[in-house]
């Protein structure tokens, strides 16, 4: 039975059986399946076990009894693997956005009073536009702090106009002091846990899964198909089968295996 758990950062805490319960009711998974993990956790499980093996059991638990909800649950972990330059993180946020209605451009470079800037998102709606940056980072335990903020806040200062505001976007969470500036200076943030509609819950909103939620698809393949402007289930979906044969060298049995579980997810067949 679980008693404690090692945290990717090394700290040791407490085993809490109501985060996981709470992880897998997101899912709208049923209170059996639940359950059911549950027990597999308390019978087959060490009483000291470090997230991520135990991450990687409930989701293997997952595939075998709710293939489809186990991609789903690997969210997270697919988000950390559009690394590590970051530049896919920021494909998908501009794909993310543009569900939401938003005009997007991504990778830009703009010049401010002072200087010329590589910016990561520009976003626009209703006549607003976002200023973004990106900040990536593959372990959850790195938080952007508030220089993070403040050295934001400084390029977008030297590139505003009128109707701009500044927007940073990250994976992981932002220190209570990074929140405290950016509320001074009306800088909007959004990340894993941040506001109230943050970045799991604006993915899962629109089911705008990145295809790195697919762990058995190899990763020159999903490079590939990122290349060709292919971030979300949604991009893939809409394509011809032969044409994604080609451009990734995946094969028939594959991509149609690729399609079942979109048409599954997304509740709808083609």
């Amino acid at each position: 039975m679980v008693e404690f758990v090692i945290k990717s950062n090394g700290q040791k805490e407490a085993y809490q059986k109501e985060k996981i319960i709470r992880s897998l009711k997101k899912l709208n998974l049923s209170q059996e399946k639940i359950e059911e993990i549950l027990l597999e956790i308390d019978q087959k499980l060490p009483s000291v076990i470090s997230t991520k093996k135990l991450f990687d059991f409930i989701f293997s638990s997952l595939k075998e009894k709710e293939p489809t909800f186990s991609y789903k649950y690997n969210l997270k972990q697919a988000i950390f693997k559009l690394g590590p330059a970051g530049y896919p993180f920021e494909k998908f946020i501009a794909h993310l956005l543009k569900l939401y209605g938003y005009q997007t451009k991504h990778n830009l470079f703009l010049k401010g009073k002072c200087l010329t800037y590589e910016i990561d998102i520009l976003a626009e709606k209703d006549n607003i536009t976002y200023i973004g940056e990106c900040k990536f980072h593959q372990q959850a335990w790195k938080v952007n702090d508030v220089k993070v903020v403040q050295y934001s806040y400084a390029r977008f200062l030297d590139l505003k106009k009128e109707n701009e505001n500044p927007w940073i976007i990250t994976n992981t969470r932002f220190t209570s002091e990074a929140h405290k500036f950016a509320e001074c200076y009306n800088i909007k943030l959004l990340s894993w846990d941040f506001p109230k509609e943050n970045l799991p819950y604006l993915i899962d909103n629109k089911k705008a899964y990145p295809l790195t939620i697919f762990d058995f698809l190899p990763l020159k393949a999903i490079q590939k198909l990122f290349s060709y402007d292919i971030i979300l289930i949604q991009d893939i979906i809409k394509k011809d089968k032969s044409y994604l044969k080609k451009i990734s060298s995946l094969d028939e049995m594959t991509i149609q295996k690729i399609f079942d579980i979109i048409n599954k997810i997304l509740e709808f067949r083609i």
